[in-house]
């Protein structure tokens, strides 16, 4: 999730820094850093918690380097200050490093070095790199680009990194497993970035690092080597034409597209909004209510459409944890409902625009007898918002495409943390937000890593008419969604099932003609999704199933699997979603349907 940026040439590194960084903090971060060589030997290293004007405000940039790296960070392993900023160093301040994503194993080799005498001056996972590498190149005499290699066997888990050594600053070493990394080609300069706008004003041409491989950069040639075939490869850049990168849709064909992978980004702003305090778990929108968790019966939550699936998957996960009895309607249905409900009930409505015409419809009639309204939006300024007693803002930004995508995964994950919240307020437990704040980086590594499995499986099944989305428990309201989906902006039929029904009506529609999605996770419905999936074989249908990776019963059922790794499974949902939207993005595309603006749909439904 953190933002990367890298300059070699013969001009200034730092404005290109600078500037690149400024380019990448729609990412979210926390602070901000960068280190160049001045005058060939001596090494720079700036670092400030913040923006990257702060960055700015301490650099001289009368310095002149020609070669530097840069960094923005979101804090997952260490809190957030000056020392667990990168870049960060070896003991000797001749190794340099910038890294985004997670090293699963960075315990284990932080105590090996330690013992080895290394003093470490940060809490990150990120600084065992220059550690590992200085021991390497200093006291095993491997040469550093070997060393650099050995990275990919030694670092267990996700990596982008950009490696920098001050007694070679004619070289800089880039790696990708993972994580997102793209090497943009000039003219006697080039660079390397983890997304492509903050590339697109130097340069057309680019190179998007495959995983397990190592780009050597010089000012005048890049050179990618491949762990996987061991040499260095001939590599081609793509044309990216720099009015299209520079674009609203910031290079991709839709905003629809461009949305899915925002989610990551969104993920980390919400918890920015997270008090990260051990002892009690605050949202700073609700910080302050009134509301007495304690005296309250009934939560009933109102919305439409795909908020509707949101709050049907909120009911799932509360019940397991929380007191009341949680009751989900949709915002159009309650104009029908003659309603008896204890006066201890809260009311929590949801809606992405704020201006859903059923659901301030609800809003009004249920505060007009005297309940209190907690709402969930994405505008602010909002009537849902205004009229509420208490709202949440769901900081997912301007979501263009009618399909929602982001906003979804906003809803998901706030509903995810008011009950933590919650669960603080009766309970006084402490809750562990490490996996949270994993989250983002999670999504990121996942969608970079699936979404070329999901187009393949997209192009076998996009010419058919009829499609089934099977789960169970908490999984079926995704299901649900991943069919809207699908209706939204492919225009094929589809339908949402939970997956125990299928008997009693459903299974009459399938034929080797109409595919089932599945979702199986290995979950508490594992075992039963498995019986009704073989169900499904039975009658000749196609399977699609989300499921773990290197699940052989799976393997061996469906027709095509995509999987999810095998890691907690409270990231499954979140990943789940994901791919249903991606499934639904491309075949919507390969049917070359107006997936920004589908017919007869509105982002905004504001009549009854």
């Amino acid at each position: 999730m953190c933002g990367i940026f890298g300059y070699i040439g013969n001009k200034n590194c730092i404005p290109f820094i600078i500037s690149g960084l400024e380019k990448l903090e729609y990412r979210g971060y926390d602070s901000a850093g960068m280190a160049y060589i001045r005058n060939d030997s001596v090494l720079e290293i700036k670092k400030v918690v913040g923006k990257v004007q702060n960055l700015k405000e301490i650099l001289d940039f009368s310095d002149f380097s020609k070669v530097g790296i840069g960094h923005t960070r979101w804090a997952t392993h260490g809190g957030i200050s000056v020392e667990n900023a990168h870049p960060h160093t070896d003991c000797k301040g001749n190794i340099v490093v910038v890294h985004n994503g997670i090293i699963e194993n960075y315990k284990e080799l932080k105590e090996l070095l330690i013992n080895k005498g290394h003093v470490f001056k940060s809490q990150t996972d990120t600084e065992v790199i220059p550690h590992l590498l200085e021991e390497m190149v200093d006291k095993e005499e491997i040469g550093l680009e070997e060393a650099v290699k050995e990275l990919f066997k030694k670092l267990e888990g996700a990596f982008a990194l950009l490696i920098m050594d001050k007694r070679n600053p004619n070289i800089l070493y880039a790696l990708r497993k993972q994580s997102p990394l793209i090497v943009g080609f000039g003219i006697g300069e080039n660079f390397i970035a983890s997304d492509i706008p903050a590339l697109g004003d130097y340069t057309d041409r680019f190179y998007y690092l495959k995983d397990n491989q190592m780009a050597k950069i010089s000012a005048n040639e890049i050179k990618v080597y491949d762990m996987g075939v061991g040499k260095y490869i001939g590599v081609e850049p793509i044309r990216i034409p720099q009015d299209r990168i520079r674009a609203e849709k910031n290079g991709y064909p839709h905003f629809m597209l461009k949305e899915i992978f925002e989610q990551p980004l969104v993920v980390r702003r919400i918890l920015s909004t997270v008090n990260k305090n051990r002892d009690e778990l605050q949202i700073e929108d609700i910080k302050s209510i009134d509301i007495s968790w304690e005296k309250i019966k009934k939560v009933f939550i109102v919305a439409c459409g795909t908020s509707y699936h949101a709050g049907y998957y909120a009911k799932f996960l509360w019940e397991e944890e929380l007191p009341y009895f949680i009751e989900v309607e949709l915002a159009s249905q309650m104009h029908h409902r003659n309603l008896r409900v204890p006066d201890e009930t809260l009311f929590i409505t949801i809606s992405q625009s704020g201006e859903t015409a059923d659901v301030i419809s609800t809003l009004r009639k249920v505060k007009e007898k005297g309940f209190k309204v907690l709402s969930l939006v994405n505008n602010p300024q909002s009537t849902v918002a205004r009229e509420s007693d208490y709202f949440i803002n769901l900081r997912a930004g301007i979501e263009i495409g009618v399909a929602a995508t982001k906003t979804f995964m906003a809803e998901l994950v706030y509903l995810g943390l008011l009950k933590e919240y919650v669960k603080n307020k009766l309970y006084k437990v402490k809750i562990d937000l490490d996996k949270w704040n994993m989250l983002p980086t999670y999504l990121e590594n996942y969608l970079s890593n699936i979404k070329d499995q999901v187009f393949e499986t997209a192009k076998k099944y996009y010419q058919k008419k009829n499609f089934l989305y099977l789960a169970r428990g908490r999984n079926f309201p995704l299901a649900l969604e991943g069919a809207l989906k699908l209706k939204e902006i492919s225009y094929i039929h589809a339908e949402g099932i939970p997956a125990g029904e299928m008997k009693h009506g459903p299974i009459a529609l399938l034929d080797p003609e109409t595919p089932v999605f599945g979702i199986a996770y290995k979950d508490d419905a594992y075992s039963k999704m498995i019986n009704n999936l073989e169900e499904a074989k039975a009658r000749r249908a196609p399977i699609i199933a989300i499921g773990n990776e290197k699940d052989k019963k799976l393997e061996n059922l469906v027709d095509d699997l995509i999987p999810v790794p095998n890691i907690d499974p409270f990231y499954y949902p979140y990943m789940g979603v994901m791919v249903l939207q991606l499934f639904a993005y491309y075949v919507a595309d390969l049917l070359g349907r107006e997936i920004d603006q589908p017919r007869n749909l509105a982002k905004s439904v504001t009549v009854e």
